[in-house]
C-alpha cells in the first residue's frame, strides 16, 4: 500500500472517531501524558489543548464545531506524534 493512501486513511478514521473518546483521550493527556505531549506539541498547541479541554467541560455542545475539530487534531497528533 502507498504511504500516501496509508496517511489519508488515518486522517479520515480519525474524523469518525465519538466524541467521547477524543474527550477522554484529551483528559488523560492532560492529566497524565505530559511527556507525550511535551514530545508532540508545540507550546501553542499544548495550551490549546489545555483550554479546549476546560472549555468543553465534557460537552460537545460547549465547543464549536471549529474547536471540535481543533481539538481532535491536537489530541491525534499528541498521540501519533
Amino acid at each position: 500500500m502507498a504511504l500516501w493512501v496509508a496517511k489519508r486513511s488515518a486522517r479520515a478514521a480519525w474524523k469518525r472517531v465519538p466524541w467521547t473518546m477524543v474527550w477522554a483521550i484529551s483528559v488523560w493527556l492532560v492529566k497524565k501524558g505530559r511527556e507525550r505531549v511535551e514530545a508532540n506539541l508545540t507550546k501553542r498547541e499544548r495550551s490549546e489543548l489545555v483550554n479546549l479541554v476546560a472549555k468543553s467541560k465534557g460537552k460537545p455542545a460547549n465547543l464549536a464545531q471549529r474547536d471540535k475539530t481543533r481539538l481532535k487534531h491536537i489530541a491525534g497528533k499528541a498521540i501519533r506524534g
